[in-house]
């Protein structure tokens, strides 16, 4: 059984600055540095996946990604044990909960074994986020926690979406240095930049 998470149950958006605000902020930071660093994008994208894993505390975290036809979902990228279970595994955007995530741009909670499409991973908590900028989703952000594990909390499904969000802004301001750097190395050697490339 899965669970919408309502942005009203996580609490006061002043609520004090703790030890896992400090550590959301420092992962944040880390993630700026590297897009102003000119990161690529597979190696932002494994960051942010391991810095999802450690503020939730879990032993795998990873992101899937639109592909091509836009009703898949593909997981590129895995962080931690298990990973290679789900790397490079393609779910349907309807009929799964990476997909209800991405269409609804909202944060679902749910056990694992309530989705079949990820029955290779081990029963356990899982938290699924949208990375999503306001105007568009560039995918979704998962963390499975250990079997047994109670669900997630509020507070720490708080902090990972606040991290899932600016996540999905440096994402795109990442892919978009990127566009402009190769639509910039075209008019230098005189071709004109080509609509829509990324």
């Amino acid at each position: 059984m899965s669970e919408d998470l309502a942005t009203s149950a996580w609490g006061p958006p002043g609520a004090s600055r703790d030890a896992a605000d400090e550590q959301r902020f420092a992962a944040s930071f880390e993630l700026m540095t590297a897009v102003l660093g000119g990161a690529r994008l597979p190696d932002l994208l494994n960051l942010v996946a391991a810095q999802a894993r450690a503020l939730a505390h879990v032993p795998l975290a990873f992101i899937a990604l639109p592909v091509e036809d836009g009703n898949m979902l593909r997981i590129d990228v895995a962080d931690g044990t298990d990973g290679d279970l789900v790397r490079g595994l393609t779910v349907r955007r309807g009929r799964s909960m990476l997909g209800r995530a991405f269409a609804s741009r909202r944060a679902l909670s749910a056990r694992i074994a309530a989705d079949q499409t990820l029955s290779r991973l081990p029963p356990g908590p899982i938290l699924i986020l949208p990375l999503e900028t306001g105007e568009t989703t560039r995918g979704v952000l998962a963390v499975l926690g250990r079997p047994g594990a109670q669900p997630f909390g509020p507070a720490t499904a708080r902090q990972l979406l606040l991290f899932a969000d600016m996540a999905a802004r440096l994402v795109e301001l990442a892919e978009g240095r990127r566009t402009d750097e190769a639509d910039g190395a075209h008019l230098i050697d005189g071709r004109p930049p080509q609509p829509g490339r990324m």
